[in-house]
């Protein structure tokens, strides 16, 4: 059974949110009584209850601390992570607060179990690199674990979407692209879902908030079918109008789009009406569509084939305006995409 510890790093030593009594049974900080005692999982040195305005209820080594840990924590992913064992322990869940997977060399915030059905949670405050959120994910995905990144406040989505937030979006049929936060101060969860985007608009989304395990999950796994939203005809006037704003200051990317063109005797202008679709798309461009849509309409121009590899090159040479995103299947994402063009060159 992995070793079940909560604990947090200060400059006076190791505070843990959870240990063990007497019978070996685990308590949280916040439930222990003071004339019992309570001793360290790793250590298993006697610790002493803590409490005051300024921190929350920890226990702590009195004397030395436990090197069994390195990585210090926020009050907010600790105060965070606290809640979440609560909530899911709420919801009839069995929960262990960070569980360590020696196979793994990984210790995920929360490992929840319900009806033999293991799962992750990994409640993500800090900056985290795409590389290493990847590694982290296919480790639980390898173990045939589920699991869930739940993320904290500095990762609210705002106007335009981004890297640092990218990486985390994920999809279902019924809320398409969305994003779950649990947002401490509030005590609540936070889904922002139908995130879409296009050329020349401000960013999309819905958002709804939920108190506990049960609703969110009903939400998620709701039964209707998520659709883009279509662009009006206001929104496509102001599509129109920037793209030409764009080709008389021809600077920087866009100036690299116009030689381009000329080179191949295409003229943008010509193709403004191919180039922006009847619907929003997904929120995975770092840089506007058309600089591989307009990469895509010379192809389809030349081809003398209808083989879909050959109108994957047109994105995937753009690779770089994609965001990555290591929960999605952009594969499918760029096929469907295509799919759409096709369709919009053939009408």
């Amino acid at each position: 059974m992995p070793l079940v510890v909560s604990a947090y790093l200060t400059t006076r030593g190791v505070f843990l949110l959870k240990a063990l009594d007497d019978a070996g049974r685990w308590v949280w900080a916040n439930d222990a009584v003071s004339i019992d005692n309570y001793f360290c999982p790793v250590c298993h040195a006697k610790l002493i209850i803590r409490s005051g305005t300024l921190k929350r209820n920890h226990f702590a080594h009195p004397k030395k601390e436990c090197n069994s840990f390195s990585e210090g924590e926020t009050p907010e992913h600790l105060q965070g992570k606290e809640a979440l064992a609560r909530l899911f322990e709420s919801a009839g869940y069995r929960v262990e607060v960070e569980s360590y997977f020696s196979k793994l060399k990984q210790r995920p915030d929360i490992v929840i179990e319900k009806n033999f059905q293991k799962g992750i949670i990994e409640f993500q405050c800090a900056p985290l690199t795409v590389s290493k959120m990847k590694t982290r994910s296919a480790g639980y995905r390898n173990e045939k674990l589920n699991f869930l990144w739940i993320l904290g406040q500095k990762y609210l989505l705002k106007k335009k979407m981004t890297q640092q937030i990218a990486k985390f979006l994920k999809w279902n049929k019924s809320q398409g692209y969305y994003l779950i936060y649990y947002l401490v101060v509030k005590q609540r969860f936070r889904v922002i879902y139908n995130i879409q985007q296009t050329d020349y608009l401000p960013l999309k989304y819905k958002i709804i908030e939920f108190s506990n395990v049960t609703d969110l999950k009903n939400f998620l796994t709701m039964k209707k079918r998520f659709e883009f939203n279509k662009i009006s005809k206001k929104e496509r006037i102001i599509q129109f109008n920037s793209l030409e704003l764009d080709i008389l200051r021809s600077q920087g990317k866009f100036r690299d789009l116009q030689l381009r063109c000329y080179l191949r005797r295409q003229k943008l202008t010509d193709c403004k009406a191919l180039l922006f679709a009847s619907k929003y798309s997904p929120p995975i461009y770092s840089a506007m569509e058309l600089y591989w849509k307009i990469d895509f309409i010379y192809i389809k121009t030349l081809a003398t084939t209808s083989e879909m590899s050959l109108y994957r090159q047109a994105i995937l040479e753009h690779r770089n305006y994609l965001f990555a995103v290591p929960l999605l299947n952009v594969n499918d994402l760029i096929d469907i995409q295509i799919k759409e063009m096709i369709g919009i060159i053939n009408n």
